[in-house]
């Protein structure tokens, strides 16, 4: 090793958790483009894992008590769910590598912005196939039909289509677009930490997905005989438009603040 890697090398030093968190905080203020999409990320997450925990705990039994497919629903999502992968990744490295072929960042980011949009629609229309699959809403759209526990199964197979699509699209993009506007931008200290700020990003997701995943869970198991009561229909309302809206947020910010008055999202 030579001396002067050896110096860079031991210049950098890994911060603590306190300054992992200034520095995540650093780049919500520093970078508007992070700023947006990182809140979508949260919003997306609370409303998933509160949908999730309510929806999914009284499908399942309203599945397995009543219309007697809740093996049959976990059998399809098991074998359909790498079908999905295969599709969504094939189509999404295509169009990664068809992106970088632009040199100009700024080009990247508006094709980047372009998928995000693709993302925010998969997801809401995943929101609402999961959505309908909540017991009171299925019974009094479905339940009059004869092969309504097909539907069911079909509405939850196409819940993981659209949100699994989605995910894995979001999941390309969404990292190019902070490798952009983090590990390639003007601020040098952000650029030298951006798997610290990444890592961070995804923990914090990580405990808030839980937290309201178990309250909502919670918040179920008490009220399991009254699904339609103010307080089960409001939460899953509240859920679903997270879902619904959350993925839209750095679009619309995008084309409002940067598009429109020409200002360097970088």
């Amino acid at each position: 090793m030579s001396a002067e890697s050896a110096g860079l090398k031991n210049s950098y030093r890994v911060p603590g958790l306190k300054g992992k968190i200034r520095l995540y905080f650093a780049a919500l203020m520093e970078v508007p483009l992070y700023r947006f999409g990182e809140l979508g990320n949260i919003f997306y997450t609370i409303g998933k894992n509160i949908m999730e925990g309510v929806v999914l705990y009284t499908m399942f039994t309203m599945a397995e008590s009543e219309l007697k497919v809740a093996a049959v629903l976990a059998v399809a999502v098991k074998y359909a769910y790498p079908g999905i992968s295969v599709i969504s990744s094939n189509y999404t490295s295509g169009f990664i590598d068809h992106l970088e072929s632009a040199v100009n960042p700024l080009a990247q980011i508006s094709r980047l912005i372009k998928a995000q949009v693709g993302v925010g629609c998969g997801q809401a229309l995943g929101g609402i196939a999961l959505f309908c699959c909540f017991p009171p809403i299925f019974k009094g759209l479905f339940l009059t039909f004869s092969s309504h526990n097909y539907i069911l199964v079909a509405l939850y197979l196409l819940h993981h289509i659209l949100d699994g699509s989605a995910q894995i699209l979001e999941g390309r993009s969404w990292f190019k677009i902070i490798e952009i506007v983090l590990r390639n931008g003007r601020s040098v200290r952000l650029s030298e930490n951006f798997w610290v700020i990444y890592a961070l990003s995804q923990n914090v997701q990580l405990i808030l997905g839980q937290c309201f995943l178990w309250g909502a869970l919670l918040l179920t198991s008490l009220y399991q005989d009254q699904l339609t009561s103010f307080a089960i229909m409001g939460v899953v309302l509240f859920g679903l438009g997270l879902v619904v809206c959350a993925k839209f947020i750095l679009p619309l910010a995008y084309y409002r603040n940067f598009r429109e008055i020409g200002e360097n999202p970088l």
